[in-house]
Order: C-alpha cells, then sequence, then structure tokens
C-alpha cells in the first residue's frame, strides 16, 4: 500500500524497532493526551491519499483511541462465524457506505450500530490513507480519539462476536509487531481479479520472491490482528510514534 520510499521507511523503523527490543530499549508509552496530539499532528501533516477504484464500493472504519486509566487503548472487533463472509475476522468497527453517505458518516454509524459508541462521543483527528481490499472496498480509515469511553461496550450480536481493546503501548512493543511473505497466488479468482483492477499494490512486495510482505500484531495471542485492519493500524503507528521511542 505504500511507495517505494514509504516501505523503504517502514523496513527501518520496524528493525530500528527490533534492535532496540533486542539491546534492552524500553519502548514509552505515550499518555492519551500525547498520544492524541501525535496523531493529529501526523495526519494535519500531508492530505490523505484517496484512491477511486472502478467497480469497488466506498467504505469506512473507525479507528478510535481510548482514555483509560491504565494507558490510551485502541478499540477493535471481532466478527461472529454466522457472517457471509470475513468470519471470525478482527477489525476496526465500519463498514460499507450507504447511498449518498461518505466515509467518515459510514464509520460514525458502523460504530454506534456495532457497538454501542455514540457519534456525540468521538473527536474526529483525521482520515488514513484509503485502503484497497481484496473484497472490492476501497476503505478510508477514519481515527478518533474517545475521552469518556463507556467501561464496555455492547456488541450487535449479529454482525460482532466480542468488541476488546488494545493497549497502545502493547501495540507499540516491537515484540509484538511481525512481517511475514505471504503468496498472492494463493488468493481465489474474485480476488485476483480485484488485484488487476487496482493500480496501487495492497502489500509492499518482496523483490526477490513477488510475495507480499504482511504485518500482524500479536499483542493478545488470542486475538492477533492481520491483513487489512494490520495494515491500517501499521499506517497509524508507523506515521504518528515513529519519534515515540
Amino acid at each position: 500500500m505504500s511507495t517505494h520510499a514509504g516501505s523503504s521507511a517502514a523496513r527501518l523503523l520496524a528493525a530500528d524497532r527490533a534492535r532496540d527490543y533486542k539491546n534492552g530499549v524500553p519502548v514509552p508509552v505515550p499518555s492519551f493526551e500525547e498520544a492524541v496530539a501525535r496523531v493529529r499532528a501526523a495526519l494535519a501533516a500531508r492530505p490523505a491519499r484517496t484512491l477511486d477504484v472502478p467497480g469497488f464500493r466506498r467504505a469506512g472504519v473507525l479507528v478510535p483511541i481510548l482514555a483509560r486509566p491504565s494507558g490510551p487503548t485502541l478499540l477493535f472487533t471481532r466478527r461472529t462465524d454466522t457472517l457471509p463472509h470475513h468470519k471470525g475476522e478482527i477489525s476496526f468497527p465500519g463498514g460499507g457506505c450507504a447511498p449518498r453517505e461518505d466515509a467518515v458518516a459510514a464509520a460514525l454509524r458502523e460504530a454506534d450500530e456495532e457497538v454501542g459508541l455514540p457519534p456525540a462521543s468521538v473527536e474526529l483527528l483525521g482520515a488514513l490513507d484509503d485502503v484497497p481490499s481484496i473484497a472490492r472496498y476501497v476503505v478510508t480509515p477514519v481515527v478518533a480519539a474517545v475521552t469518556s469511553p463507556p467501561p464496555s461496550f455492547v456488541p450487535a450480536l449479529a454482525e460482532v462476536s466480542e468488541p476488546f481493546e488494545l493497549s497502545l503501548g502493547g501495540l507499540l512493543d516491537p515484540a509484538n509487531r511481525r512481517a511475514a511473505l505471504w503468496d498472492p497466488a494463493r488468493l481465489p479468482p474474485e480476488a485476483t481479479a480485484a488485484l488487476v483492477a487496482v493500480q496501487v499494490p495492497f502489500e509492499e512486495v518482496d523483490a526477490a520472491t513477488g510475495h507480499w510482505r504482511v504485518w500482524s500484531f500479536h499483542a493478545d495471542p488470542s486475538r492477533i490482528v492481520w491483513g487489512l485492519t494490520a495494515r491500517v493500524l501499521a499506517d497509524l503507528l508507523d506515521r504518528a510514534f515513529e519519534r515515540a521511542r
């Protein structure tokens, strides 16, 4: 999803963080206020890259940063096993845009419907770069701050099996972030057609193998963040917290 320069920066950042972890250097955990300030500044530094892919639907996901007594957290959901697509997968709250609805409105509506997060409790901080999905969506990630989150969230049982939070500190810990190579030839035919339709790469490509270099986050071994959600998360962390170490 990134340019060559951005991909190189991400590789250097990951290696730098890995060295820090190996050498025992702790990863500072920003306060909620510092985290919000860093995200706001990072997203204001340049406009979000937008994509318009013929045949792809628009979608929005909300990336909520929550103020908790123990430190900032990010809110995720696990989809139910009864949904027709992406069963059991971990994602940010969100979904497809309704007619005449933009991505921000869709993200706020879906977060309210899926986990009961009222739009009035959310402060929008900005948008990350659009991300194409092999399910033929162009997803706009909308980052938000929630200063007074409820003690817990109520899932829409038809869509969400559990809402859960992961600490920002755990997500920033280089020990919990991993990269792997994945062969796109394993994609089903409809996903391959989506690749042909899109003019930007879905993932960073390893020059030697042609495989995708994909991220995953293991802050909670029972709730591994991967796929498109991990791409969005990596973009946020690398842009806003690169100098938080």
